[in-house]
């Protein structure tokens, strides 16, 4: 009991450092999107920590470049996760930022008809496109969600290194609860370094949001599945660890004014 205690809590600190680094990830992987559609439709991108600002008018299309290059990296790293065969803490962490892209893009896409002013909705509206669409492309990204927390379960379940977080309802619930749901509350945390700043605080307010996914999860853990449990030992994922401080301290450095970028 003493050992399952101490490995479940190594995989809820891995899990809370892995989340933080997805989010930060995708954050700013949907970043780049949006610089790449600026440059190419000359809407003069200046980036900063936690949004991008078109300096020219133009038109917005170039605000649905976030979306499509979070969702491409989503698919293209589903492909590679699913080659993995080891549950260490690097795989997991590989599997949060996998989430977090597919998240942050379809999240945008939720929140449509509910925000005329965000992204996917201006670039939406930029194509004169009826009314009706939003709700469509809502239902579509809740779709998108739901998939993934259900989706997430199994996946999150194969990291248990007992068969007890696997044999029960009760087990899966507090397995997936902690490296899924605290791991939510703490790496939301790990990340506001870099979403803390002056400016436009969509990141920060979108944080409380960043695991609603994971709601999806817990409700998937009540199926019992054929999982066999991980016997190898749990390690610190300090490449995770150390790739979320990097990313925090060259965004605080580097994008803090905002850097303007051109072709």
């Amino acid at each position: 009991m003493r050992q399952r205690r101490l490995d479940l809590a190594a995989l809820w600190v891995n899990s809370s450092l892995g989340f933080a680094l997805g989010t930060v990830v995708a954050l700013q992987a949907y970043q780049l999107g949006l610089v790449a559609a600026g440059l190419l439709l000359d809407r003069e991108p200046v980036w900063y920590p936690d949004r991008v600002v078109f300096a020219a008018t133009g038109s917005d299309v170039a605000r649905s470049g976030g979306i499509v290059l979070v969702l491409l990296l989503g698919w293209a790293l589903a492909s590679i996760y699913r080659g993995g065969t080891r549950y260490d803490g690097t795989r997991l962490a590989v599997l949060w930022v996998m989430l977090h892209l597919f998240r942050q893009g379809l999240l945008a896409l939720l929140r449509v008809p509910f925000d005329g002013e965000s992204d996917a909705g201006l670039a939406l509206a930029s194509f004169d496109l009826p009314g009706s669409l939003n709700w469509l492309v809502a239902v579509l990204g809740a779709g998108g969600l739901v998939g993934i927390g259900l989706l997430a379960a199994p996946a999150f379940l194969r990291f248990a290194r007992h068969a007890e977080d696997l044999s029960s309802k009760h087990g899966r619930l507090v397995f997936l609860g902690t490296v899924g749901i605290l791991a939510w509350a703490v790496g939301a945390l790990l990340a506001l370094p870099l979403l803390q700043a002056e400016g436009d605080p969509g990141a920060v307010s979108i944080l409380p949001w960043s695991g609603v996914f994971l709601l999806f999860t817990m409700l998937a853990s009540l199926e019992s599945r054929s999982i066999e449990p991980d016997r190898e030992p749990v390690r610190l994922a300090w490449g995770a660890l150390v790739l979320l401080g990097l990313l925090i301290v060259v965004a605080r450095v580097f994008l803090t004014d905002g850097l303007a970028i051109s072709l």
